[in-house]
C-alpha cells in the first residue's frame, strides 16, 4: 500500500493532487483571513463611476491567492525544477502590492515584468525558441507582457480573472501530464488551486477583490506557463506549437485586443479604464453580470478543448479545428464590438444594482462604426471572403479527415494542400455571384438559408469540375466532396446566421421594466414579443403568454412559454407577479377579442392593446418665401 503510494505521488498525476489540493486548502483557509485584515487595514473599494461593484469589497485578496500558489508549489517540490518562473512571479507580486498600496507608472510596471521575462529567457524559455533571436527574444517580452496586462484587465468583474486563469492552468496541467511535463504539472496544478480557492470568495457576490498583486501575479505565470508548454510539449509542427499558447489564453487575448483597437478606432485613451470589456458588453447586451462571466468561463474551455486537441490529432487537423474556432471568436468579438457600450457608459444617470449601466439596449452603431471606417461599404464583403477562406479551407480537410479516418498519406496531404487554392477562388467565385456577400444577415430568414444551401451546392459542382480538369476526374473521393459539401454548408450558414442568433439570443435575456404576460401565442403575439425586445421605448420584461387555445399550454413561443389560458389570467398574473398584460389584437376575430377583453376585466393589473397600422405621411408643402426667383 505505501509503495502504491508513493509511486501515485511520483506520478505526474499524483503531482497534480498534491499541488493543486494543497494550493486550493491553503486558499481556503487563508483568503477569509485576508477579507478580516484587509477591512481592519482600510483596504476597501469603494464603488466608482468607471467600476464595476456596487458595494464596499474588501482588497489584497492576491496575498492569500500567491500564498496559496506558492505553498502548493512548495508541496509538489517543483519551485527549484522552474525556479525563474516563481522568482519572476514574486516580483511581479511585490510589484502588485506597491501598485495596490502607493500607486505605480506603468513604467515602473513594465520594467518589472521585463526583469520577470529576463529570467525566464536566461534559462531558455522563448517564444518559438527555434526562431532566430532577434524575432523570438522580442516576442517573448511582446508575449509575458501582453499576457499579464491581459488579465489584469479581465479583472474586470466578479469572479472572472480567477475563473479564466484557473481553466487556463488546468488546460496546461492537463497537456502536460500525458507527456510527463512535471515542473509544467507542478506549477500550473499550483496555480489552479490557489484561483479556485480563491474564486470561492470572488464570484459574485464578491466579497474581496484581488487587486493587482493578484492579477499580475496570474497573469505571468500564465504567460510564463505557456511559453515553458510551448517549449516542451513534443509537437513536430512549429506553427501548431505556436498556436497553442493562443488557444489556451483566447479570453483574456480577446478581451485585450477587443478593448485596444475600439479604444484606439473611437478616439478614447487605450490606458483609461471604462465599461467596454467583453464581460461589460455582454451585461449591456442582456446579459446578468454572473452569466456574462460563465460565457467567458465556456469560451476559456472551448479554447482548452483546441489547446488540448493538439495531442491527438493530426497536425493539418489541428489547423482546419483552430480556422474553424478563430472564425467563430472573430465574428463573436466584431458582434460585441458593434455593442454602443459608450452610449450607455457616457450617461450620467446611476448605476443600476449590480453595477449594471441603467441603459441596456442593444442599440449598435450606425455605418461609422469601425469596419466602416477602415474598409468602407463593402467592408461586409471584406470581412465574408476572409472568414469563407478560412471555412473554405479547414471544411475540405475536415472532409478528408473523417473520410480516411486512420490518417493521411503523405501524397493525399500534398494532393489536398495543392487543391486549396484552386478550390477557395472557385467557391468564393461563386459566393460572390450568388449574393452571399451582400446580404444583412442579422434580418435573414428562409429565403437566405435556401439560397446559401444552392450557392454551397453549385460551389461544390464548379469545384469538381475545376479540380478534375486540373488534377484528374478521381483524384477526390466522392465521399469527401459530399462531406466538404455539408460542411462547408452548415459552416458558412452557422457563420452568417450567427449574428442573428447572438442578436436574438442576447434579446431574449434582456429583463428590464415591468413584468408583461401577452394575450394571444399567435402571429401577433410573436410580433409583439419581437417588437418589445428590440424597441427600447418599450420597456417591458415579457415572462409569457396566455392563449384561449388550451393545446397551446406549455408549448414555447420564441422561448417564451405559454403559461395557460384566458380562463387562468388572474391566476397566472398572481402566480408570475404580472404588472401589464399586453392583448395582441391583429390575429384575433371579434369572438375572440371580446373573450380576451372579458378575461383582463378580472384582473387587477393594467391592460394595454397593441395593433400595428399604417398611417398616410403628413404632407408637406414648401413656403412661397423659400422659392427664389431669377435675378432680373
Amino acid at each position: 500500500m505505501t509503495d502504491m503510494v508513493q509511486a501515485l505521488l511520483a506520478s505526474s498525476y499524483g503531482l497534480a493532487a498534491l499541488a493543486f489540493g494543497s494550493a486550493l486548502l491553503t486558499g481556503l483557509v487563508a483568503t477569509p483571513l485576508i477579507i478580516r485584515w484587509a477591512k481592519r487595514m482600510g483596504w476597501v473599494a469603494y464603488p466608482r463611476e468607471d467600476r464595476w461593484h456596487a458595494t464596499p469589497t474588501a482588497l489584497m485578496g492576491g496575498i492569500g491567492l500567491v500564498g496559496a500558489a506558492f505553498v502548493g508549489g512548495a508541496a509538489s517540490g517543483t519551485i527549484d525544477l522552474l525556479w525563474p518562473v516563481w522568482v519572476g512571479g514574486a516580483v511581479l507580486f511585490v510589484t502588485g502590492i506597491y501598485d495596490d498600496l502607493k500607486g505605480m507608472p506603468p513604467a515602473g510596471k513594465l520594467i518589472a515584468q521585463i526583469v520577470a521575462t529576463a529570467l525566464l529567457m536566461m534559462e531558455g524559455y522563448l517564444f518559438m525558441g527555434d526562431w532566430h533571436w532577434a524575432i523570438s527574444g522580442p516576442l517573448t517580452f511582446l508575449w509575458v507582457a501582453g499576457i499579464t496586462n491581459a488579465i489584469n484587465l479581465l479583472d474586470n468583474m466578479d469572479g472572472l480573472a480567477a475563473g479564466v486563469a484557473c481553466i487556463a492552468a488546468l488546460v496546461m496541467l492537463m497537456v502536460g501530464v500525458p507527456v510527463e511535463l512535471s515542473a509544467v504539472v507542478g506549477i500550473m496544478a499550483a496555480v489552479a488551486g490557489a484561483a479556485a480557492g480563491f474564486l470561492v470568495f470572488n464570484f459574485k457576490p464578491a466579497k474581496i477583490f484581488m487587486g493587482d498583486c493578484g492579477s499580475l501575479f496570474l497573469g505571468y505565470m500564465l504567460g510564463a506557463g505557456a511559453l515553458v508548454v510551448q517549449t516542451e510539449v513534443p509537437v513536430n509542427a512549429s506553427f501548431a506549437v505556436m498556436i497553442l499558447p493562443f488557444a489556451v489564453l483566447a479570453v483574456p487575448i480577446l478581451d485585450t485586443t477587443l478593448v485596444m483597437i475600439v479604444r484606439r478606432w473611437m478616439g478614447r485613451p487605450v490606458s483609461q479604464g471604462g465599461r467596454d470589456h467583453t464581460s461589460h458588453r455582454l451585461v449591456f447586451l442582456g446579459l446578468s453580470e454572473a452569466h456574462a462571466v460563465l460565457t467567458l468561463y465556456a469560451l476559456s474551455a472551448a479554447g482548452g478543448a483546441l489547446a488540448l486537441a493538439v495531442l491527438v490529432v493530426d497536425t493539418l487537423l489541428f489547423y482546419a479545428l483552430a480556422a474553424l474556432v478563430g472564425v467563430s471568436l472573430t465574428m463573436f468579438g466584431v458582434y460585441l464590438a458593434r455593442a454602443n457600450v459608450y452610449a450607455a457608459t457616457d450617461d450620467p444617470s446611476p448605476a443600476g444594482g449590480d453595477g449594471a449601466p441603467v441603459h441596456r439596449s442593444p442599440t449598435e452603431t450606425n455605418d461609422a462604426h469601425l469596419l466602416f471606417r477602415l474598409f468602407g461599404h463593402r467592408w461586409k464583403a471584406v470581412f465574408g471572403v476572409l472568414a469563407d477562406s478560412a471555412l473554405l479551407a479547414a471544411a475540405f480537410v475536415v472532409a478528408h479527415y473523417l473520410r480516411f479516418e486512420q490518417g493521411l498519406t503523405v501524397s493525399q496531404e500534398e494532393q489536398m494542400l495543392g487543391a486549396l487554392p484552386l478550390l477557395i477562388s472557385i467557391k468564393i467565385t461563386v459566393f460572390a455571384a450568388m449574393g452571399l456577400y451582400r446580404a444583412i444577415w442579422r434580418h435573414a430568414g428562409t429565403p437566405e438559408i435556401v439560397r446559401t444551401i444552392g450557392a454551397s451546392f453549385l460551389a461544390s459542382g464548379a469545384s469538381i469540375v475545376g479540380l478534375g480538369l486540373v488534377f484528374a476526374w478521381d483524384a477526390f473521393s466522392v465521399s469527401v466532396w459530399i462531406i466538404d459539401w455539408m460542411v462547408v454548408t452548415l459552416a458558412v450558414i452557422g457563420v452568417r446566421f450567427g449574428f442573428r442568433g447572438l442578436r436574438q439570443y442576447f434579446l431574449a435575456r434582456t429583463t428590464s421594466g415591468p413584468r408583461a404576460v401577452i394575450y394571444g401565442a399567435n402571429d401577433s403575439g410573436a410580433l409583439l414579443l419581437r417588437e418589445i425586445r428590440q424597441n427600447p421605448e418599450l420597456p417591458y420584461d415579457p415572462v409569457g403568454f396566455v392563449d384561449d387555445d388550451p393545446l397551446k399550454k406549455a408549448q414555447r413561443v420564441q422561448g417564451l412559454p405559454v403559461l395557460g389560458t384566458g380562463q387562468q389570467l388572474a391566476a397566472v398574473c398572481r402566480l408570475y407577479h404580472v404588472d401589464v398584460v399586453l392583448l395582441a389584437r391583429r390575429a384575433m376575430d371579434d369572438d375572440e377579442r371580446s373573450l380576451a377583453r372579458s378575461a383582463v376585466e378580472n384582473v387587477e393589473v393594467p391592460c394595454h392593446e397593441f395593433e400595428m397600422t399604417l398611417m398616410d405621411a403628413p404632407q408637406t408643402t414648401r413656403a412661397s418665401s423659400d422659392v427664389l426667383a431669377p435675378t432680373p
